[in-house]
């Protein structure tokens, strides 16, 4: 099973890849939801040491391993009010 990730209007959705796109069932994932598991489980399958990840719309993630081999997790958000 493949998932394909994608954003609108600063929120995202993830949905199984399918023949055709409208048989797909979108949900809703929070972005914490998405920095904190999606990408850290990229990070982690790529053996990298530190990703950002920007949703364009203000919300930004950044994750990094620690010397322990720990990771830190940083989300930050830009509202408008």
């Amino acid at each position: 099973m493949l998932l394909a990730l994608h954003a609108e209007k600063g929120e995202i959705f993830m949905t199984e890849d399918v023949v055709k796109e409208e048989q797909a069932n979108p949900r809703k994932v929070s972005w914490e939801a998405f920095v904190k598991q999606d990408a850290l489980n990229f990070m982690m399958a790529h053996n990298l040491q530190a990703i950002t990840v920007d949703d364009g719309a203000g919300k930004k993630g950044v994750i990094k391993r620690t010397s322990k081999g720990d990771f830190s997790v940083q989300i930050t958000s830009n509202e408008i009010l």
